[in-house]
């Protein structure tokens, strides 16, 4: 009962971090004008995709995130992203689906659903792309872009 001593230490760090923001303009196409390409029906068949995405990489504390960093990406309002995508088959005609983000979003106006009777022609036009279609089913799409803008 006599000589007990009790200590408390506290300690406390401070860390004080600066974020980085780096802005980068990105362009993307998934394809190549002349190549073969199969895609899987409800994939796209063609992705082109350009505009200005800041990165940004912010302290948010180790509680937060295992080194303590959060690295974010936010696309600018000129951002679009154009995809083609390969829906099916019915008898002969194939149904495309195209759509477009602007600002990182579906544009909603920018949804279009269209076919081709390939009866007529394997060689179709939408938009500045011209698409060789070399054969589909209900599974995959093999085509050719022919040309595009």
């Amino acid at each position: 009962m006599g000589g007990e001593k009790w200590i408390t230490v506290a300690s406390a760090v401070l860390l004080s971090a600066c974020a980085s923001t780096m802005v980068e303009q990105r362009y993307f196409k998934s394809y190549t004008v002349g190549q073969e390409v199969t895609a899987a029906t409800g994939n796209a068949m063609l992705v082109d995709q350009n505009g200005h995405v800041t990165k940004q990489r912010v302290w948010v504390g180790i509680l937060n995130s295992a080194d303590g960093w959060k690295n974010t990406e936010q696309v600018s309002s000129d951002y679009y992203r154009k995809e083609l995508i390969y829906s099916g088959i019915s008898g002969s005609t194939v149904e495309l689906n195209y759509r477009e983000f602007r600002g990182g979003y579906a544009a909603q106006a920018f949804y279009q659903s269209v076919k081709y009777d390939l009866s007529q022609s394997n060689t179709v036009r939408f938009q500045n792309f011209t698409i060789a279609i070399l054969s589909a089913d209900n599974q995959q799409i093999r085509y050719k872009i022919l040309k595009d803008y």
